[in-house]
């Protein structure tokens, strides 16, 4: 038996969704036969076979899997096949509601871990039990650090996500003499009490209303870029609290006068937005990226870098576009659309719909001396 892994292309994204099945079970496989089409956040991965054999999928379609899991085997013939299914079978049939290690299993009974609830269609590993054995304990609020104090004036904004999204906020708000970034709040335990670019991680996303209550900060702005679901329910719970929500701008961007933005925006370095423009809210736009004259983008919408857009283009809620790619005039995007990485559109797109785009083979060989 041996395992067909995803390349791992995308080293911000640990999981993906199986788009589509090229191979089905017990179908013959060739080297170098493309096997299966995975989506991460920012890219469209195609899996192609690195031996022969005959196939077993390991998920259906639309299923979420783990990038540094097997997605599929191969196996030498169909009776190797065929008798991996029957052990499948055999223990299916007497396998608890969950997956976990044996380790895991041994860890959760000694703490009282109902392992059930940690159940999100993947292996629970120790990781994930040690997790919820430090969120089941009780919190001295006292002992995680205060905001930060800023100058009178100037907007303090608290940021949701201590990952490598605040540091790119963060860097921005130091050439902002307008705005300054006073505290993170983020729901991983391990990240309270730490320091993201001398801005302290100051406890969960829950705290937030309280200390908006008590005037503790001004605005509030979400630093994660991966995931759009994230972001859409963050912007939709400030609004519930009444939390107005900041922009954070690059100095070195360009927003031509009569640019209409909205707010909750991450914009960031060397981007242009063409007059006449509309920006939502909550949107998360990576460096150089271009948007000409009279383009329409909605909320959430979360790009890599280098995306190009020519004039009157509209681009919907939810939209997620990797790295490199050029929009041709009057295309539209609808709400939910994923554009792989170096795609070139010249026709629009309907909603809840990917965008492919197949790059180039390259070859890694040593160097010449």
């Amino acid at each position: 038996m041996m395992p067909v892994l995803a390349p791992i292309l995308d080293v911000n994204s640990e999981t993906g969704i199986i788009v589509s099945w090229h191979k089905q079970n017990r179908d013959e496989v060739k080297r170098g036969d493309a096997i299966v089409e995975i989506e991460t956040s920012k890219s469209i991965i195609v899996v192609e076979a690195q031996d022969e054999g005959f196939l077993l999928q390991a998920a259906p379609e639309d299923a979420e899997v783990s990038l540094k899991a097997p997605v599929a085997h191969l196996f030498e013939d169909m009776k190797a096949l065929e008798a991996f299914t029957k052990r499948q079978a055999e223990e299916k049939s007497e396998e608890k509601p969950y997956r976990a290690t044996a380790k895991a299993e041994a860890l959760a009974k000694k703490h009282g871990i109902d392992l059930e609830k940690l159940d999100q269609g993947q292996l629970i590993t120790t990781k994930e039990v040690e997790q919820a054995i430090a969120d089941a304990q009780p919190v001295d609020m006292s002992v995680l650090p205060e905001l930060l104090e800023v100058e009178a004036g100037v907007e303090r904004v608290v940021l949701f996500g201590g990952g490598l999204g605040a540091t790119q906020v963060i860097d921005i708000y130091r050439d902002d003499p307008k705005r300054k970034a006073v505290g993170i709040v983020d729901d991983d335990r391990a990240k309270w009490g730490q320091l993201v670019y001398d801005v302290p991680v100051i406890g969960a996303v829950d705290r937030l209303g309280e200390l908006y209550k008590q005037k503790k900060f001004d605005s509030a702005l979400c630093a994660i870029s991966t995931s759009v679901p994230t972001r859409t329910k963050f912007r939709k719970m400030c609004e519930k609290l009444g939390i107005p929500m900041a922009n954070a701008i690059d100095r070195t961007s360009k927003l031509s006068s009569d640019v209409e933005l909205g707010t909750g925006n991450v914009i960031c370095g060397f981007c242009y937005f063409g007059t006449g423009t509309k920006v939502g809210s909550g949107n998360f736009i990576s460096a150089y990226n271009s948007y000409d004259h009279h383009n329409e983008l909605g909320n959430d919408i979360s790009t890599g870098p280098g995306v190009m857009t020519s004039g009157l283009v509209k681009i919907g809620n939810r939209v997620r576009m990797g790295t490199g790619i050029f929009i041709e005039p009057y295309v539209e995007l609808g709400d939910g659309v994923v554009v792989a990485s170096g795609a070139v559109l010249v026709q629009s797109v309907p909603a809840e719909h990917v965008v492919k785009a197949r790059t180039g083979r390259i070859a890694i060989v040593p160097l010449r001396k």
